[in-house]
């Protein structure tokens, strides 16, 4: 078999692609660089006074450490600090470069990927892209068997696909599988328990084309994983699979050409072909031939992007009710100070009182991300701003749209805390990714509390989705039964 990839293993993995028809599975060697997991086991190799050879053993030092300490959860807890650790330090930018597999493989349109790694990168990297990704780690021992019931119906799709966490995850150190005795308690149970993974798994498994991206077949990780994933394919109506496996290590030069060899007949009776080549190569030309452009990272997520804008519109006219506009523009900026990600945004100086031609003159002046317009609408969609007297000016849904086109490729999101404005919200969707309205009337507590919600969500690096979720509970808890009004249309949604 050839180093590469031929042009017919090229089409034919576009293809399934294309389909949702591949499942990619993450190793180690996807995130090396960053989470180097050889070298903490070198760490504790110095710290615990290893006294075997091979001290770059995750698995062997692990296995060490455990059992020296007397506490199979100490070197799942140590490990667990400093993946968190690490985590925080490479993310969001870490998904900007056109050639990282998590970034790339966050670009295409896929319902499930899994790994075993025990990081949350492929969950971060598809926040990243404005996704809605849903965790899940395989309960492999009792402890995970008694916690939350598994995913048994979830069907998962590539706007809100599934991270399966095979190996576990940093975020529950009792889920890691980590030491020698883990990897074997691990392969028993895969073996015992015929439903270990949801359906959804299983089906990801057996019908679809898998991508392996980031393992060596000399490690344990993979030696375990190989053995599962012969059952299932096994299973399978022999589909072609792709693995893009690292160079064996400790090899003379002369000897790799026979090693490689030995490992393309090893993966040759299920059907695997594989690439000899490093994980950020094998991402870029996948990313080049998918045509997928450099990517844009999502402002509302990506701490490392460019301050995001927020401008805050109001209206009162004063033959309407009083609401109590201040009050709502004080929580948002509240929050915001207090968030994590506060320097990732700039409340801009709020406009009250606006008149039809402030609108666009706002917009031209600060440039904003989002849009906040709080104030009054009527049953038939129109939102009231001011004219020269103060009294209601009421503007139609299709007059707001046409403006909001104009303003498509800077605006990213508008809310609209004003009654009756989903009628607006639908018109302006056609133009901009998310738009906020309210299906009904809506009071002033509620209107605050939604506000208070959804900001608080993005300072703390939540995707538009999450934050309107949020808004919505943060009305739930403060017991208004209106948490159904606020809806959340997508661009390009009827």
């Amino acid at each position: 078999m050839p180093d590469i990839l031929e042009e017919k293993d090229w089409g034919f993995l576009l293809k399934r692609i294309k389909e949702g028809k591949c499942t990619p599975l993450l190793g180690a060697g996807a995130c090396s660089e960053e989470i180097p997991l050889s070298f903490i086991a070198n760490e504790w190799a110095k710290e615990y006074d290893y006294p075997m050879g091979n001290s770059f053993n995750l698995i062997q030092v692990a296995q060490f450490v455990a059992v020296t300490e007397e506490d199979a959860l100490t070197p799942k807890d140590e490990i667990c600090k400093k993946i968190k650790e690490l985590v925080e330090e490479v993310t969001p930018k870490y998904f900007k470069s056109p050639d990282e597999p998590h970034g790339v493989l966050a670009d295409l349109s896929l319902p499930v990927y899994i790994t075993t790694n025990y990081d949350d990168l492929m969950v971060r990297a598809l926040k990243s892209r404005g996704k809605t990704p849903v965790q899940e780690i395989c309960r492999w021992n009792e402890c995970l068997m008694q916690r939350k019931p598994a995913l048994s119906d979830f069907v998962p799709t590539p706007e809100k696909p599934l991270v399966y966490h095979l190996y576990g995850c940093y975020e529950i150190p009792e889920s890691l599988v980590l030491t020698e005795d883990d990897y074997f308690d691990f392969f028993a149970a895969s073996s015992r328990e015929h439903e270990l993974f949801p359906p959804c798994v299983q089906d990801a498994l057996t019908g679809t084309s898998l991508l392996l991206l980031g393992y060596r077949i000399t490690d344990w990780d993979f030696r375990i994983l190989f053995r599962i994933l012969a059952g299932y394919l096994g299973r399978s109506i022999s589909r072609k699979h792709i693995s893009v496996q690292l160079a064996p290590e400790n090899i003379p030069e002369v000897k790799k050409e026979k090693a490689k060899k030995y490992l393309d007949r090893y993966f040759a009776d299920l059907h695997i072909q594989t690439y000899w080549h490093g994980c950020r190569e094998f991402a870029s030309e996948l990313s080049n031939r998918c045509k997928v452009p450099n990517p844009v990272p999502n402002p509302f997520y990506d701490t490392t992007a460019n301050t995001v804008s927020i401008l805050f519109l109001a209206a009162d006219p004063t033959d309407a009710s009083r609401l109590r506009l201040g009050e709502e523009f004080r929580e948002i900026q509240e929050k915001l100070k207090m968030a994590k990600l506060r320097d990732n945004f700039r409340l801009e100086l709020p406009q009250m009182s606006v008149r039809p031609s402030d609108i666009s003159q706002a917009l031209l002046d600060t440039q904003p991300q989002i849009v906040h317009f709080s104030g009054h609408g009527t049953p038939k969609g129109a939102l009231c701003f001011e004219n020269l007297v103060g009294n209601a000016h009421p503007i139609g849904p299709d007059a707001l749209a046409a403006l909001f086109e104009q303003f498509s490729s800077q605006v990213n999101c508008v809310v609209l805390n004003a009654c009756y404005a989903e009628i607006q919200a639908k018109a302006i969707a056609k133009h901009i990714n998310y738009v906020i309205g309210m299906n009904q009337a809506i009071g002033d507590k509620a209107a605050i509390a939604f506000a208070i919600g959804f900001y608080q969500a993005l300072g703390g690096g939540r995707s538009i989705e999450d934050a309107y979720r949020l808004g919505c509970v943060q009305i739930q808890l403060q017991n208004i039964p209106e948490h159904l009004t606020p809806v959340l249309i997508k661009k390009g949604q009827p």
